[in-house]
């Protein structure tokens, strides 16, 4: 099974409110977006440790999201977790005319 690149319209970074997350359902995908002034991180919104999506939801400081469940903290920028080895996925992300596209990788099964 490999990746492939895939990048979907998610939404205007215009209606992404600034230091405060948005949760974002697509396929098997569950998203947590976060816009800091001018940049904008997506990650995976379900937390590596009791697997609940909550990330959205969090406490945000700086460049990093806590899990409000468990308290977990996170780096937006690269997803290193700042209290154990249990990282969150990080999404590659581009803007376009005030679109966010976020890189969804589609598996491709080859049999």
């Amino acid at each position: 099974m490999s990746d492939k690149v895939n990048f979907v319209r998610i939404c205007k970074v215009s209606d992404i409110p600034d230091r405060k997350g948005i949760r974002f359902e697509i396929g098997d995908y569950d998203l947590a977006i976060f816009k800091i002034d001018d940049e904008v991180f997506v990650i995976s919104n379900i937390c590596p440790h009791n697997h609940s999506a909550q990330i959205f939801n969090g406490h945000l400081m700086e460049y990093s999201i806590s899990c409000p469940v468990h308290g977990w903290k996170f780096d937006l920028r690269d997803g290193k977790t700042l209290n154990n080895n249990s990282n969150i996925k990080t999404f590659e992300t581009k803007i376009v005319d005030d679109f966010l596209f976020v890189n969804l990788p589609k598996k491709i099964f080859n049999w």
